[in-house]
């Protein structure tokens, strides 16, 4: 009798070193996982060695049913045995649960340590991804063209993000730009000039029959703002679609726009620029080298993959190769070599620092998402000095702090003293400019 308490203990112990990264995590010692895994791994260890005990007495069908539950529960502790440790997925890009102990710092009890524990063990249990992809196999053999996240449109070969078809009222529009006209506001009090650059929709560009998407007329908004209240903002919708005629100027499988156009965007920014400063430089076609590949690259860390809405529609990768039928462009300044660049990615600060010395001898600063990531292929090669400032997907802010600029980056650009600030966003962005100024 004494054996199997032996024999439990040996067992209790072994799981414990098999689960010591979800109890053991950044040489922190957590003690609640590790009870639980304790007093669970102890009692099931002596249930199951009293089981074996008396296995040979047993007829043959409980013996089946013993072997069954045995072999279940012992693989419950495979998602455990190897935790990812990461804090952000790259490839579904976004920020990835945080621990959250039983008892917060304060002392006070955490009453939803369940529902922490549940995000953060769903987010880095062994075998996530392979899990997903075998899930995504599956689900692409009732897939539709109609997904509750989004849309695959199969004759024109584009996916479309439910976020891509958002349509916004005139009143909403009208709302938040009263934000835009306090932060330009702030940049004058400040001798900054501000230039707000809004990227279209993809549905814009290139519309799919399947569900309608209408920016209202937006175009004309922005033709009254710009004359109306003093800001400049440009929305280069027109000659995106001319672009479009000849060159892919958003990606198939993603919502960023590519190389192509981004230099259009970049172009129609120049022109406002340099109105303001004549003698800014600004880059045209013979500046570049350029390749083509079918692979997607944009975001932060410029990494090749088959595209982000294929991620956020859980699309099996040989799906996804389905759409890459196309050969993007993609733009490299002749002399990128003389451009300095500093990468930082850590609490509360996602920023690139640039400096290129043939460059027009002013400070700027790119404020805004993800779709600032392709004007960094031309607006750091105008100007000596660059600072590209992100404000979604940045560790340690949650997406309520997201855009609020002025509460997290307010005092970086006083200090920084910028002559320009480049503010980037979307179309779909504007009804998160409500958060601009709150603290």
């Amino acid at each position: 009798m004494k054996k199997r308490y032996y024999i439990s203990v040996i067992i209790t112990i072994i799981l414990l070193i098999l689960t010591n990264k979800i109890w053991f995590i950044t040489n922190i010692f957590y003690g609640y996982p590790f009870i639980i895994i304790l007093i669970c791994g102890y009692l099931l260890s002596l249930k199951l060695t009293s089981y074996l005990a008396d296995f040979k007495n047993l007829q043959n069908q409980s013996r089946i049913e013993i072997v069954f539950l045995t072999v279940f529960f012992v693989m419950l502790f495979i998602p455990m045995s190897h935790i990812n440790k990461n804090t952000v997925s790259k490839k579904e890009n976004r920020k990835l649960a945080q621990y959250k102990t039983l008892i917060k710092n304060s002392g006070e009890l955490n009453y939803n340590f369940g529902k922490d524990f549940d995000n953060w063990f769903n987010d880095r249990f062994y075998q996530r991804n392979n899990i997903i992809a075998l899930n995504q196999i599956t689900m692409s053999l009732l897939m539709t063209q109609t997904r509750n996240k989004g849309i695959i449109d199969n004759k024109t070969g584009f996916l479309y993000s439910n976020f891509e078809l958002k349509n916004l009222t005139p009143k909403d529009i009208d709302k938040n730009f009263k934000n835009l006209y306090k932060f330009n506001k702030f940049c004058k009090e400040n001798g900054i000039k501000l230039y707000v650059i809004i990227t279209p929709q993809k549905a814009a560009i290139y519309p799919t029959k399947i569900q309608k998407f209408s920016d209202n007329n937006f175009s004309e908004y922005v033709e009254k703002t710009n004359k109306s209240n003093n800001i400049k903002i440009i929305y280069p919708i027109k000659t995106l679609k001319d672009e479009a005629k000849n060159n892919y100027v958003f990606f198939k499988t993603e919502h960023h726009w590519t190389d192509s156009g981004a230099y259009i965007g970049y172009k129609e920014l120049m022109k406002e620029i340099s109105k303001d400063f004549p003698n800014v430089i600004t880059l045209t076609k013979k500046d570049f080298n350029y390749s083509d590949n079918k692979l997607v690259q944009a975001d932060f860390y410029k990494e090749f993959g088959h595209g982000q809405t294929c991620d956020y529609l859980n699309l099996p990768e040989y799906i996804c190769n389905k759409h890459l039928n196309v050969k993007y462009k993609y733009f490299t300044h002749k002399d990128y070599k003389n451009r300095q660049e500093k990468m930082i990615d850590e609490n509360y600060h996602k920023e690139k620092i640039f400096y290129y010395p043939k460059g027009s001898n002013l400070k700027v600063i790119m404020l805004g998402t993800s779709q600032n990531e392709k004007l960094t292929e031309f607006i750091p090669f105008s100007f000596k000095h660059v600072k590209r400032i992100r404000i979604n997907n940045v560790k340690q802010i949650s997406n309520k702090e997201e855009f609020k600029i002025m509460k997290y980056y307010k005092q970086e650009i006083l200090d920084y003293k910028p002559d320009i600030i480049i503010f980037c966003i979307t179309y779909r962005n504007i009804s998160h400019l409500k958060n601009l100024f709150e603290e």
